[in-house]
This record gives structure tokens, C-alpha cells and sequence, in this order.
């Protein structure tokens, strides 16, 4: 007993020295990107503009080359770190220097993508590449270490890859990350043998959530396309920012990885920020932790091996024990190796044996069709675990299970907490179903009769529920969708109220600045008359202004109005259910299925709603706001809020309002 609460006292005092007085992360320089150390001279800008002006037009040329995408990381962080002032050194000549690097770099890749040819893909070490993203079109870097003769060439032997998720990094913007890959001498934390280890951009520093959550996947896919990899042999690692990736990432997508390997990372809001009740936000953003936190996935994990690692004396070991002991209560035992003496770093002995366990992992592989699968979540955004797929939810944001097993007897039992329709395909025979005890045959899709039993869902269930019911892909909060293509509609004339005009307008920059500057990003715009019914499908449709001033918002808003959508806004009057304001001095902000095609999305007047207040430190940047809310522009926008918020709620199953609270 004695040493248990010696153990309990060295936790809490870990725990209360994990950030900075004021909560934020310790690197932190008062914002993402930070100002810079040693800013350019006028002269040097132009400068260096010249020269960027001049490679972007040779560019032209081969931006329609598969490959292209691995020169333009180099034009996007020299014109990005030019726009941001993105200068670190301690001499403008270093930033100079960086920026120079990168452009011949460019030249020397334009020069042979117009000859079809891809050298720097050749060979061992060290290499830069790029992709872009199916978000926003952008170019996005990530590095790879190919250890010294291994054949990664069609043909060969598929090989086995780590993803490795890189710690905090407030000055690691383009130009520095991609300048350090290109010339890193030293390989990184770990290198397992005959293995290429990847480490993706994610986005910059945003916790490997939103954006930088897709940016890990992007990275994966296009590494294993290009070096022959073995898709059931990928690790996924990260430490300190990358181990929180890791942990949460690992936790949502379980079925992704033959390993998942978290080192010193946070896992949770409340614990990291030492959040007692009396400073606890709004109740919605309370719920809205359960968007990332990893304890709400915590079951997935025994999907996959995981293996994790604390230095002895480091303050982010508390989250690490603390998943012990929620995985231990769970049934799950994990090994949880400490590095003695050590604090935010590996130790150099036992930093072995964590590669020794992950390589063991990888080299048996994972299994893309077990027999026992475990999907626990709070979200239908994510609602799929290998065979498994979560539907429907009986109630949202409440803990939600399901959990599959096919038996040797061919009969697939399952057992489920607040699902209201769920699928199986274990793609084998199936002799017959077990749901919470009750058999069915046939089918593979199941949910709720009306006296809480199960059934098989018919083709006619599915379409007469598939319009305005929550389901994988439209389930909200306001900035889910972000996390996919989206298409920003801005308005074409004034609104109804000069206040709402200067709001929209305002909010509206800052958002296309903010995704640049933090999603290092450039959306993609598209006035009204341009958007096609095409796009509504492939889109989320992000739209700014209201019935006056955007068309689109106007037909957004006629169609939604006999679509159950009670959302009036005038200039006199804003209704949105039972809440009524004066419409001259209130904005709503939503996210509702797209009225003119109800197999996509729309967001209105909102983007990300964590703002630069919320950069201080990752486990801040999560969803502020719920599925709609009404924001008083009366009170201007600023670094945590676009406005004061006099109302706000998360629709219903059916996308309803609810009733005021």
C-alpha cells in the first residue's frame, strides 16, 4: 500500500508539471507560425521572389507530371515561408540560404520530370517527396530513409514501413522541414532492418488531427504505392506531438497498422490541462473531447499490438499509465517500457527493445480479416473497424460498441452497446447470426426494430432512411468534414446588414488564412454559378453570406426550408427552432446535409472553430463548436471565438433542433 501511493503522488506531481504556467506547450512563441527570428531585408524578399517567379514558370511546363508534386513542395515552402515570414535562423543569410537550396532543388527535379525521369527516387538514404492532397489540392511533403541496399523495386519482395509521427515543432514549417529531410546526415529515432521508415508533414502542428490526421494516411498510401510496400507490414510510431498522434490515431484506426507504438505523448483533454470542474467549457465542448480523446476508443486496441514508452521521470508518463490502467480495467494488459532516469527522451538501452517488439509485430503482420473484431467510438465519423462498420447510433456522442466474432461453427455472434443499424462482412461463409443473443439469417446489414430487437435491413429500409438521418460521412461537428475534400462558396455582394456583411467578409479572409497558415493549405474557391452538381457529390460545400448575398446559401436555404431545415434569416428576424434573434446582429454557423443533394454536405459560415488561442498547445486544437450555433457579431471575433455564442446545440439523430435546453 505504501508503494502504491508513493506511485499515485510521483503520477500527480508528473502530471501538474506538464505545461507552462498559462497551459501552453513550452516551445510555444505566441503563435503558429511564430514572427520571425532574423525577418528579410525589402531587397532580399525581392529578391528571392524573382528567383521563386522564375522556377514556379518553369513549373508550368510539368505540373501535369504524376510526380510533379515532388517539386512543388519546394515552390509551396519558399512562397509560404515568403507570405508568413517564416525566417528561424539566427542570420537572414540562413533563410536565404534555405530557401536557395530548395529552389535549385526544384529546378534540378523540374529539369528531369520534363525527360520522365525520377532520380532522387533512386538508391538508399535519405529522400524528400511529395503528394498532393485530395483535401485541398496542395502539395504535401513527407521524408523517407531507405536503408543501405534494399530492394524496393516491383517484383521484389514487398517490404515493411514505420510511419513515424514527428514531436512538436513551432518553427518546423515547410521550408525548415523539408530543407532539414533533404539534408538530414543522421537517420531518425529508430532503425529497424530492412524496413523504410517515412515521416510524414502532417500538416505542420496541429496534433496530427484534422488535416494532419488525412496527411498521415496520404503519406502511407503514396509511400507504399512507390517502394513495393507490404501493406499488412506498416508500423505506425510517433513521440512526444507524435506520440499523441500515435495514441489517438492508433486508438481510431486500429485495423490500419500491424503495430502501433506511442512514445510520451498526451492522450486526453481534461487530464493534460489539469481541467478541474470549475473550468470546464461549454457542456457541448466537453462532448466534443470525444471526438480525439484516446480513453473513448480505448477497446480498439485489442485489435492491434500496441507498445508504448515512458521516460522514467518525464511528465507526459502520466498519460501513458493512465491508458495502462483504463486497458488493464478493460481486460487488456500492454507492456509499458520505462526508460530509467530519463526524461523527455528514449533511453539508448531500452529504446532497443521497443524496436525489437515493434519489428516482431511487423514481421508476423497484421491480420486484414480476424475473426474477432472490436469497435468501440463515440462518433459515427468513426465507425469502422476491418469487417465492422457502425451505421447508425442509437444516441450520439454516448459510448457506443460492437463487438464480432465468427465462430468455428460458422455462426458470426455479436454483441453491441447504442447502435441503431450496424453491418458485418467477414468476407467467409457465414452459416447464421447471433445479435445480443437473437438469431437471424441472412443479410449483413442490421438494425433497431421498433421493440428493440434486430432484423435484417431491406434495400427499401436503407433509402427511406438514408435522407436526413446522421450517418458515416454527415454526421457533424460543424469541422468534420474538413478532414475531406471541401469547396469554399464566398459571397458575391453585400448582405442583408452592413454588420453581417463586415462579419462575413472578415471571417471569411480569416479562415482561407488561417487553413494557409496552420493546414498549409491554399482551398479551393468557387463562385456560385460554377458549382455543378458534381462538385456537391465530391464536396463539402463550405459556404459564407447569406440568402442576400450568396446564391448558393439562397437556394441552400429555399431548399432547406421544405426539408425540415428551420432555419429562417432576414434582416429583421433570425429563427433556427425555438431560438429567435434580431438577424441584422446574428450569424448562424452549421452543418447540415446539402438540401439540392442530400448525398453531400454543407457547411455555413464556418471553418475550423479552434482558433489561435487554442495553438498554445495540441491538446487544445479540437472542435469548439457543436453542429450549429448562433453567434452575436455584436461582440467582435477574436483569438478564441468568431463571436459571442448565444446559442448552440447538436442536431438529433434526424438532424432536428433540438428542444431549447
Amino acid at each position: 500500500m505504501h508503494r502504491s501511493l508513493l506511485l499515485a503522488f510521483s503520477l500527480a506531481t508528473l502530471a501538474s508539471a506538464q505545461l507552462r504556467p498559462d497551459g501552453a506547450t513550452a516551445s510555444f512563441r505566441g503563435s503558429l507560425p511564430p514572427k520571425p527570428v532574423a525577418a528579410l531585408s525589402v531587397e532580399q524578399e525581392a529578391s528571392l521572389e524573382k528567383k521563386l517567379a522564375s522556377v514556379a514558370q518553369s513549373f508550368q511546363a510539368v505540373k501535369k507530371h504524376p510526380r510533379a508534386a515532388d517539386a512543388d513542395i519546394f515552390l509551396k515552402a519558399v512562397r509560404y515561408a515568403l507570405d508568413f515570414d517564416e525566417w528561424y535562423d539566427k542570420k537572414p543569410e540562413d533563410g536565404i540560404k534555405k530557401a536557395t537550396a530548395l529552389l535549385d532543388e526544384a529546378k534540378r527535379r523540374i529539369t528531369s520530370l520534363k525527360e520522365n525521369k525520377t532520380p532522387w527516387m533512386d538508391g538508399s538514404g535519405q529522400k524528400v517527396l511529395g503528394f498532393y492532397s485530395q483535401i485541398d489540392g496542395s502539395p504535401q511533403p513527407y521524408g523517407v530513409e531507405v536503408p543501405e541496399g534494399l530492394e524496393f523495386s516491383p517484383g521484389k519482395k514487398p517490404i515493411p514501413m514505420w510511419v513515424w509521427l514527428h514531436g512538436r515543432g513551432d518553427t518546423a514549417t515547410d521550408l525548415h522541414f523539408v530543407y532539414n529531410r533533404l539534408n538530414a546526415k543522421k537517420p531518425g529515432q529508430f532503425q529497424p532492418k530492412g524496413t523504410i521508415v517515412i515521416h510524414p508533414f502532417g500538416r505542420y502542428c496541429n496534433g496530427w488531427k484534422s488535416a494532419g490526421e488525412t496527411d498521415v494516411f496520404e503519406a502511407r498510401d503514396d509511400a507504399t504505392a512507390r517502394f513495393n510496400v507490404d501493406e499488412n507490414r506498416i508500423a505506425l510510431a510517433g513521440f512526444s506531438m507524435g506520440g499523441a498522434g500515435a495514441w489517438h490515431i492508433g486508438a481510431h484506426f486500429a485495423d490500419q497498422w500491424a503495430c502501433v507504438h506511442p512514445g510520451a505523448g498526451f492522450a486526453d483533454v481534461k487530464r493534460y490541462q489539469k481541467l478541474t470542474p470549475d473550468k470546464y467549457p461549454s457542456l457541448y465542448e466537453q462532448t466534443l473531447w470525444g471526438v480525439y480523446d484516446v480513453p473513448d476508443y480505448a477497446r480498439n486496441f485489442f485489435n492491434v499490438p500496441l507498445i508504448v514508452y515512458s521516460g522514467e521521470n518525464d511528465t507526459q508518463r502520466d498519460a501513458a499509465a493512465y491508458m495502462e490502467g483504463i486497458l488493464k480495467n478493460e481486460g487488456l494488459t500492454i507492456p509499458h517500457l520505462i526508460g530509467p532516469g530519463m526524461g523527455h527522451k528514449y533511453h539508448p538501452e531500452v529504446i532497443k527493445d521497443v524496436q525489437a517488439k515493434i519489428e516482431a509485430a511487423v514481421e508476423k503482420g497484421r491480420d486484414s480479416m480476424p475473426k474477432k473484431v472490436i469497435l468501440q467510438t463515440k462518433t459515427l465519423g468513426y465507425n469502422k473497424m476491418f469487417w465492422v462498420r457502425l451505421l447508425a447510433q442509437e444516441k450520439q456522442w454516448e459510448d457506443t460498441r460492437i463487438e464480432a466474432e465468427m465462430a468455428d461453427d460458422g455462426i458470426l455472434r455479436a454483441t453491441t452497446k447504442n447502435v441503431a443499424s450496424f453491418s458485418l462482412n467477414p468476407n467467409s461463409k457465414v452459416a447464421g447470426y447471433e445479435i445480443d443473443g437473437q438469431k437471424l439469417t441472412g443479410g449483413q446489414t442490421f438494425r433497431r426494430d421498433a421493440q428493440g430487437g434486430w432484423r435484417t435491413q431491406s434495400n427499401k429500409d436503407s433509402k427511406e432512411n438514408s435522407v436526413w438521418l446522421k450517418q458515416p460521412g454527415q454526421s457533424g461537428p460543424i469541422e468534420e468534414p474538413l478532414k475531406r475534400p471541401f469547396l469554399v462558396v464566398l459571397p458575391e455582394g453585400d448582405s442583408a446588414s452592413p454588420q453581417v456583411t463586415a462579419w462575413v467578409n472578415s471571417e471569411s479572409r480569416h479562415f482561407l488564412t488561417r487553413w494557409r497558415s496552420l493546414m498549409r493549405g491554399d482551398v479551393k474557391v468557387k463562385k456560385a454559378a460554377d458549382v455543378t452538381s458534381d462538385d456537391m457529390l465530391r464536396y463539402t460545400l463550405v459556404l459564407w453570406g447569406d440568402a442576400v448575398s450568396n446564391p448558393l446559401v439562397a437556394k441552400v436555404l429555399l431548399a432547406g426550408s421544405t426539408a425540415k431545415l428551420l432555419l429562417t434569416w432576414t434582416k429583421e428576424k433570425l429563427v433556427l427552432g425555438p431560438h429567435s434573434m434580431d438577424g441584422s446582429t446574428h450569424v448562424p454557423v452549421m452543418i447540415r446535409p446539402n438540401p439540392l443533394e442530400p448525398r453531400g454536405t454543407v457547411i455555413l459560415n464556418s471553418g475550423l472553430t479552434f482558433r489561435e488561442a487554442h495553438d498554445r498547445t495540441n491538446s487544445l486544437q479540437n472542435p469548439k463548436l457543436p453542429d450549429w450555433a448562433i453567434l452575436d457579431i455584436t461582440q467582435p471575433p477574436n483569438a478564441e471565438s468568431a463571436g459571442k455564442v448565444v446559442a448552440a446545440d447538436f442536431f438529433d439523430e434526424f438532424w432536428q433542433v433540438k428542444a431549447a435546453q
